[in-house]
């Protein structure tokens, strides 16, 4: 049969199949369940309150103190935020190494939440917490959960910190301005759910790219920029009765302006890379090159919530376990996180003998604390909690001490006056200190020695008493997490804080000996 003959022999039944095609195409999207309208308003959240009133222009801000802002202007349905563990369906590697981290217990560390609580009592402001949760629990924030009457339903995605859904829809940050200055797109999360998942998505992941890897979000995710938003902190008179505004975490700033960002290398460069301490090593050595491959552990100095030596009060600390992981796989991942946390923390700070020499009336010492490694201040952060100090002691040929400074008052947990300690004072009002976090009673941040800049140092003179020689120097500098008050104000419990040994110094000195 020839072609024009085939053509005319079939097309009443090929129109009548593409009519048909087309009129059940109609009815199936017709009939099929629409998606739901992503985002939920303000105004449909009962009980929301807006205590801090409108901004400059009249506008409403809902998570005021804190900066965060949603995209669309909405509101999310807690129902419908993907967990991470949902992630791990495809992304397990992933999943399992951010379940070590302290990213994925942002909120739900015991330490952080009852500090929190602490200083909402403090004001008797529950929704002045929001300047905390900004940062530490996007998601229980943009559901309307930071509240003093809660009316939005939990689930698990609101448990996890800052989950896989916070970074991968964030859209924008201002690292300058900091205090949770990120805007997040959660409603592209909440829309991509109602598309096809499981191998519908895996055949066409188009969508799926659309809502965690569009292109605002895959830049900014490179970014220092986003890192900065919450790693800058300032406190002024929105939150707590300074009368100028009190720089209170700088990190973004101090790695802005080092050798570090004139190199192009950023935050995920070293806190994201396969092999963090690795990488800070070759960048030691002047290697400058990105990671092969980088890592979702975000390796940080809070060795206390890494700590697998603290047995079951390590699980206890951390808020208990995340949703998707078992006894098995969290103890892997914990194990990990610490051995990769140790390796790193050792890679960034020195010491060095730069002099030393005496006669009858005495001797001296000038050692130098190197910042060898940190692409930022050392130490960095929020140190009225976080900080380090030198120890030094000097013994004789027989052993006995003949100096000492930063000794055993330190180890115990009590700062000695006289040693040499890097850290921040928070004074309240009236001036008194206060060592207990009180966010929104601090009028005043006041630097008892300033850090230590990138690729900087410190060198300090110790004067010593007249001795007999040989003389051996040992010195350490200690770092730790947070200061005893914190821990036994808020949770009522005298828990022994580990210090970490960041650098160690031992040298014989002949020649001090008058």
């Amino acid at each position: 049969m020839e072609l024009k003959s085939q053509l005319r022999y079939h097309a009443r039944p090929l129109s009548i199949g593409a009519v048909i095609a087309i009129a059940a195409a109609l009815a199936i999207a017709a009939w099929a369940p629409r998606p739901a309208p992503v985002g939920v308003a303000m105004s449909d959240i009962p009980f929301y309150r807006l205590p801090f009133g409108t901004d400059a222009q009249g506008a409403e801000r809902p998570f005021w103190p804190s900066r965060m802002e949603s995209h669309d202007g909405m509101f999310s349905d807690p129902a419908r935020i993907p967990s991470s563990a949902e992630c791990a369906n495809c992304h397990a590697q992933e999943f399992h190494e951010w379940a070590g981290s302290l990213h994925a217990i942002a909120d739900r560390d015991l330490i952080y939440e009852a500090t929190v609580d602490a200083n909402a009592d403090a004001v008797r402001n529950p929704e002045q917490g929001r300047f905390c949760e900004g940062c530490h629990a996007p998601a229980e924030m943009l559901t309307g959960r930071v509240n003093r009457f809660v009316s939005a339903a939990p689930a698990e995605a609101l448990t996890e910190g800052v989950s896989c859904v916070t970074c991968h829809t964030a859209t924008a940050a201002d690292p300058l301005a900091g205090n949770g200055a990120i805007t997040l797109a959660y409603g592209r999360a909440e829309a991509e759910r109602d598309n096809p998942q499981g191998a519908a998505l895996l055949a066409d992941p188009r969508a799926h790219l659309a809502a965690y890897a569009a292109p605002d979000t895959d830049a900014l995710m490179k970014s220092s920029d986003l890192c900065g938003a919450c790693h800058t902190e300032i406190y002024d008179h929105n939150m707590t009765p300074a009368t100028t505004p009190q720089v209170v975490q700088s990190t973004f700033v101090e790695w802005r302006d080092s050798w570090y960002a004139q190199n192009d290398i950023t935050c995920q460069d070293c806190h994201m890379a396969a092999d963090p301490a690795a990488q800070v090593m070759a960048l030691r050595q002047g290697k400058i090159e990105k990671p092969a491959k980088y890592s979702h552990r975000f390796i940080g100095a809070n060795h206390l919530l890494t700590d697998t030596g603290l047995g079951d009060s390590l699980l206890v600390l951390r808020g208990g376990m995340l949703p998707g992981m078992d006894s098995a796989s969290n103890k892997a991942t914990l194990d990990e996180q610490a051995r990769q946390t140790v390796a790193f923390m050792r890679t960034a700070a020195g010491l060095e003998l730069r002099d030393s020499g005496g006669d009858a009336s005495g001797g001296y010492l000038d050692i130098a604390v190197q910042n060898l490694g940190a692409g930022h201040n050392l130490p960095t952060g929020v140190n009225d909690q976080k900080h380090m100090w030198l120890e030094v002691v000097v013994t004789d040929a027989s052993g006995a001490e003949v100096f000492r400074s930063g000794g055993a008052a330190e180890r115990l947990g009590v700062e000695d006056p006289e040693a040499v300690t890097w850290i921040e004072h928070f004074l309240d009002k009236q001036g008194n200190r206060l060592t207990d976090h009180l966010t929104f009673a601090t009028a005043k941040v006041v630097w008892m020695r300033r850090p230590i800049p990138p690729k900087g140092e410190q060198v300090l003179r110790y004067d010593l008493p007249p001795a007999s020689g040989p003389l051996h120097l040992q010195a350490r500098l200690y770092y730790k997490v947070a200061l005893p008050d914190l821990i036994f104000t808020h949770l009522r419990r005298d828990l022994p804080l580990p210090s970490f040994t960041l650098a160690e110094l031992s040298v014989d000195l002949p020649d001090i000996a008058p």
